[in-house]
């Protein structure tokens, strides 16, 4: 008989305060797990699962007098470091799960001449790639969200099996609202209905 881990597993969920984030917290609770959610401060200490749900929608270093980082992308990267690094130095972490996006995939060619042969996990959404519809916040976020990726990911082969990490990518996410009030993300849904 296999044994319930969820009596005495911790899981982290950065972002839980969002719309994916606060569901999965319903749902870990439901399921018997005990939960860190984590808004700024990290809650990491004692996990063996990391959900990292939380984003960077859009930095602005103008308008953000303590900002150490240039733009979305160098913010991204460096918060999603922050997490894996966390991840690593509690050495009780076990998983480390990055929300990710569908953004960051393409099966596009780099020099937009067509489509790729094949699409897996190494299909990356080129940087250079133009779009007809576009805006700086779009072009940002893609940038942001792919180059973020790469990044954890990169630590499934730094840390050589002391932290495993999977990504998870999440199109167009909507549904029922357990917050009190309506989440940024969840506008978009409503904007198409």
């Amino acid at each position: 008989m296999k044994e319930d881990i969820s009596n005495y597993t911790k899981v982290c969920v950065t972002g839980g305060s969002g719309y994916i984030g606060s569901w999965l917290v319903k749902k870990l609770l439901l399921k018997g797990y005990t939960v860190h959610a984590t808004l700024r401060n990290l809650a990491i200490r004692g996990c063996q699962f990391v959900f990292h749900v939380a984003t960077l929608k859009q930095h602005n270093s103008q308008t953000s007098q303590t900002s150490q980082y240039k733009d979305t992308t160098e913010a991204a990267i460096a918060s999603t470091r922050l997490i894996a690094d966390s991840c690593v130095r509690s050495q009780t972490v076990k998983w480390l799960i990055y929300t990710a996006s569908v953004m960051s995939s393409s099966p596009l060619k780099e020099d937009e001449s067509g489509y790729q042969p094949s699409f897996n996990e190494s299909s990356w959404t080129s940087l250079n790639l133009s779009y007809t519809f576009s805006s700086d916040f779009f072009l940002a976020y893609v940038k942001s969200k792919t180059l973020a990726e790469k990044e954890v990911l990169s630590y499934n082969e730094i840390e050589n099996g002391k932290l495993e990490v999977v990504s998870l990518a999440c199109a167009l996410v909507g549904g029922d609202i357990l917050l009190s009030y309506l989440p940024a993300t969840s506008t978009l849904s409503v904007l198409y209905l």
